[in-house]
């Protein structure tokens, strides 16, 4: 340190090259001003506070002794460093505690469900039975069986474990339209306009309706700046209703219905967030398909337990569904076939 400080005190330092180092400081004197006002949020008051110190640095040690101007001026060059690394840490935390905050307001307004244990826990051995299996199959020369593996699995599992939407268009495809006056008992399928009895508000938009779907998708970026939309949160709630058609109406329990509607009515992105809303609206001309019951000797449509199914779509997207739908099979059976007689000659 002593050192230091007779290297500096050794130093001449003249009028031109004053003026320099006085220049000099003041470019170190924005430095500073960006990095507090940008890092620390910091608001400088005055504004021009640190284009008077430094430079005012630099006089005083310059009338001690010329040589210290330079070092004033290289411990204030260091510094920038010095302060721009803790306030870039500062702004990391910062920033961290701003999201947490935001991500809470964000989950306890929407309560987004958590992800259970159980459920991880069988994805978690589903990928670590997957990768077994293909390294068991590497070891054994035998790794082009997974081209066989790879679609059986998918077949099995659309046997097997259907979605709602796939049974529900499978019965749709099978249950005949009911009139309201003619509706029996057990699981139906009926079509009419839809009566409001007791209106929600949608969560995001606050707009009254029957029932309403909202998704919520938050922006992501990779490392290579590309941008993908990711969904976080996802809920439908439909209230109590009638649908009704020409012979009579009948009382639609909501709780659980499925929406297969393809309609967006409102839609916004805000920050790295956009929000989707779909209503189910007085009037709106829907087909249903539940279990109908008797609640005090009126016909009563709710959520079928045992097939599972319980859902409303609009009856033209229905029919151009079952339009294309023999032709998307059609063809990926095709497909199928097709793939299976290369994966046997790759095999072979």
């Amino acid at each position: 340190m002593n050192e230091l400080l007779k290297f500096f005190s050794s130093q001449q330092i003249d009028t031109p090259v004053l003026i320099f180092l006085l220049i000099f400081s003041e470019g170190i004197a924005l430095f500073y001003t960006l990095i507090f006002n940008g890092l620390y949020n910091i608001d400088i008051r005055p504004k021009y506070l640190f284009f008077i110190t430094h430079p005012l640095l630099v006089v005083i040690a310059y009338l001690v002794r010329p040589g210290w101007a330079l070092l004033i001026v290289s411990l204030l060059f260091v510094s920038i460093f010095l302060i721009g690394v803790i306030g870039m840490v500062i702004s990391i935390f910062r920033s961290s505690k701003e999201n947490k905050e935001t991500d809470k307001r964000f989950n306890d307004k929407y309560q987004t469900p958590k992800k259970g244990k159980f459920q991880r826990s069988i994805q978690s051995i589903g990928v670590f039975g997957f990768l077994i299996i293909g390294f068991w199959l590497y070891s054994e020369g035998k790794l082009s069986l997974l081209l066989l593996i790879i679609p059986l699995i998918f077949i099995l599992d659309s046997i097997f474990f259907p979605t709602s939407r796939t049974r529900f268009y499978k019965l749709q495809a099978i249950l005949p339209t009911s009139k309201m006056n003619a509706v029996a008992m057990g699981l139906v399928e009926v079509a009419g306009d839809l009566i409001e009895l007791e209106p929600l508000i949608s969560p995001h938009f606050q707009t009254p309706c029957i029932g309403y779907s909202i998704r919520i998708e938050q922006r992501r970026r990779d490392k290579d700046g590309n941008t993908t939309w990711s969904n976080i949160f996802s809920e439908r709630k439909t209230s109590t209703f009638r649908i009704k058609d020409e012979t009579g109406s009948v009382l639609v329990n909501g709780d659980g219905l499925d929406y297969y509607i393809q309609r967006v009515d409102k839609e916004v992105e805000s920050g790295d967030k956009r929000y989707y809303e779909t209503y189910l609206k007085n009037d709106d001309y829907l087909l249903l398909i539940g279990k109908a019951t008797s609640n005090n000797g009126e016909t009563l449509i709710q959520k079928d337990d045992h097939h599972g199914v319980f859902g409303v779509a609009f009856p033209h997207e229905v029919a151009i569904k079952n339009k294309f739908t023999p032709l998307y099979k059609s063809f990926f059976t095709t497909l199928f076939f097709i793939t299976l007689i290369i994966i046997y000659i790759i095999i072979s």
